[in-house]
């Protein structure tokens, strides 16, 4: 009960600050996802049962070999979300940072990237309204946390970053906190250079994660990033095709890889 007083609490928060504001915060809803057919549709549904009514959808089908295409292409019809959805098929498999990389370099920089795996789900129909109320304050250019496993057993890692870390832009050597939901401005993202989301060459496999928070979260260190301590993400840890399961070694080998890079400079202004 207590948690229903609070969203609703946001809620009424974010209707009041929407009726002052000419320009509401727009979303775009990226869904990078490969042989995702057990979880697909309700991911979806997750993310169109969303109270708040400016986001649209990016669903990037990576090749999948099992019938995700199929499943998804056809609850899109079925809903009419033909022009909510930007349905992308891809023939080749490109991996989850090459598909959020060219999906966001053609949106809007002024949009709200918000990042959901193609087996996870956001956690209530008013995850939007959450995130909308904090970059309704202007200053905010990034979010994230926090997420709950299902089944039960693994704890999100996400936590309030020290003041010292933010001061001496020192993310890379501290413990890493900044998880699902990950939300952060198109422009934000789009001044990662792209030669350091590589590695050998390609784009990151795995870690991938910490190669474009890393930077994001350097430039915005100047009171620009908000931890949102509420359970906004539901982390699938049932699909067998997870990173931590698949590529554990190789994880670690390419974190590393990424925190032994120079931080960026902390930007002054975004827009």
């Amino acid at each position: 009960m207590r948690t229903l007083f609070f969203l609703l609490s946001i809620v009424f928060r974010i209707v009041n600050c929407l009726a002052t504001v000419s320009s509401p915060i727009e979303f775009a809803i990226i869904i990078p996802s490969y042989n995702n057919e057990k979880w697909c549709i309700q991911n979806l549904e997750s993310v169109v049962s969303q109270a708040y009514p400016h986001f649209s959808i990016y669903y990037i089908n990576d090749a999948s070999t099992d019938k995700t295409k199929e499943l998804v292409t056809g609850y899109i019809q079925t809903k009419k979300l033909g022009s909510k959805c930007h349905f992308i098929d891809n023939k080749v498999r490109k991996g989850a940072l090459c598909n959020l990389y060219e999906t966001i370099q053609t949106i809007p920089a002024t949009h709200v990237i918000v990042t959901v795996d193609g087996d996870d789900l956001l956690a209530h129909q008013y995850v939007l309204h959450t995130i909308a109320y904090e970059y309704l304050k202007k200053d905010t250019w990034l979010t994230y946390g926090n997420w709950r496993s299902d089944p039960l057993g693994y704890r999100s890692p996400c936590d309030h970053i020290p003041s010292t870390i933010l001061k001496k832009n020192a993310f890379r050597s501290y413990k890493w906190v900044t998880s699902q939901l990950r939300t952060f401005y198109a422009k934000l993202f789009q001044l990662i250079k792209k030669e350091d989301l590589l590695y050998e060459g390609k784009f990151f496999p795995v870690s991938w994660d910490l190669a474009m928070m890393f930077p994001m979260l350097e430039m915005a260190s100047k009171k620009h990033i908000r931890f949102i301590d509420q359970i906004l993400y539901i982390y699938n840890i049932k699909n067998p095709l997870n990173d931590f399961k698949t590529n554990p070694t190789l994880q670690i080998e390419l974190g590393n890889s990424v925190r032994a890079k120079q931080p960026y400079t902390p930007l002054k202004k975004l827009f």
